[in-house]
């Protein structure tokens, strides 16, 4: 099983909306992906803004020989390499290339209620695999003061373990904080802790990754794996959230059959696109044991479906990487209480569903 690259692309927290897709990556059960080889393109200047985690250019290492021929797979006629190589023939920056334009995501504070919880059982080719569980904490005060230097702010956290057959692999645990603005839904502050019992697929056994979210388009990022840190400053698009605060965004949608939305989260370090659709009114087949008891019946859900994709600074898909598509059904009334959500891997399906749901101690928030 590969390990985690340079460039974060192996996807850590457990919490977005494809929970079931994340915690296959950390486990390392995506799928192979098979690619031809393609020409290495210098990426130091390819990211508009400092990037902690931009490749490092090719380089070709041939030697001369002791004639003063340069020998086959030399860097050029004149035999130079490394550094010097790199000086002559510095890589192409396209100063005219921008990230594609995206919109300002619609607020959706409001439909954050205070005490909601979920608690999901996480089933894997239908074998118990884990758990997981989100709450909306609490409204809490901005420790800059009110307007307008700072605005009220909503915590949500999260957890989430590893338990029966994927236990046999690794025993995994993630505990999610993620602080969003109180009225627009907006990702301000996020920390996961990603931890490995017995083997350990990825190369380290403890993961403490914190981003600061400067305002719309700029996240500065601590990553820290075991005793090696490494800091990262991404120009993200302005509809960036974090994987507890999507998930939020996703249940604020109200979208007809067939419409379509779109936004970004930092999963770790890596940039993810969520695309999502609503899909046309039908029965909810595998409706959770709980819906009952909740009022719903099968035909009271509203199915999505949706992909994941890993891009980069410019929104353009990572080559080589697998896009995961999942499937999700929430409650059709105006709770939107996630009931399940699906993920196909190469393995088998992964599937999160509700098992237990807190409702909120007041209708919602109106900071």
């Amino acid at each position: 099983m590969r390990r985690a690259t340079r460039d974060g692309s192996r996807a850590t927290g457990l919490f977005a909306l494809g929970f079931p897709a994340s915690l296959a990556l950390c486990l390392g059960l995506a799928a192979p992906t098979s690619v031809a080889a393609a020409p290495v393109m210098p990426t130091a200047d390819a990211s508009p803004m400092p990037d902690a985690d931009a490749a490092v250019p090719a380089m070709e290492t041939g030697k001369a020989s002791g004639k003063g021929k340069p020998i086959a797979g030399s860097a050029s006629a004149g035999g130079t390499v490394g550094t010097t190589h790199v000086l002559l023939h510095p890589p192409l920056r396209d100063a005219k290339r921008r990230a594609p334009a995206t919109s300002r995501p619609e607020p959706f504070g409001n439909t954050l209620a205070i005490g909601e919880r979920f608690r999901f059982d996480l089933t894997f080719a239908g074998n118990s695999a884990g758990m997981a569980e989100a709450q909306i904490v609490a409204l809490e005060a901005d420790p800059r003061g009110g307007p307008p230097h700072g605005a009220p702010i909503v915590r949500i956290e999260g957890h989430a373990r590893t338990s029966g057959i994927v236990s046999l692999l690794a025993t995994v645990t993630d505990e999610m904080v993620t602080l969003v603005d109180a009225r627009t839904g907006a990702a301000i502050f996020s920390e996961n802790v990603l931890v490995y019992g017995g083997w350990s697929p990825v190369g380290y056994k403890r993961r403490v990754t914190t981003a600061h979210y400067e305002g719309r388009g700029q996240v500065r990022i601590v990553d820290a794996k075991d005793d090696k840190t490494r800091k990262h400053l991404k120009r993200a698009p302005i509809d960036t959230f974090d994987p507890l605060s999507v998930m939020a965004w996703v249940r604020a949608q109200r979208l007809a059959p067939g419409e379509k939305a779109k936004a970004h989260a930092i999963d770790g370090t890596t940039l993810m696109r969520i695309e999502v659709e609503a899909l046309p009114a039908g029965p909810m087949e595998k409706m959770p044991s709980i819906g009952k008891a909740l009022g719903l019946g099968k035909n009271d859900a509203v199915k999505i479906s949706g992909t994941m994709t890993r891009v980069d600074a410019y929104d353009q898909p990572l080559p080589g990487k697998r896009v995961f598509s999942m499937r999700a059904w929430l409650s059709a009334d105006d709770r939107r209480i996630p009931l399940a959500m699906e993920s196909d891997m190469w393995v088998g399906a992964l599937r999160l569903e509700l098992t237990a749901y807190d409702p909120p101690v007041s209708s919602g928030l109106s900071p």
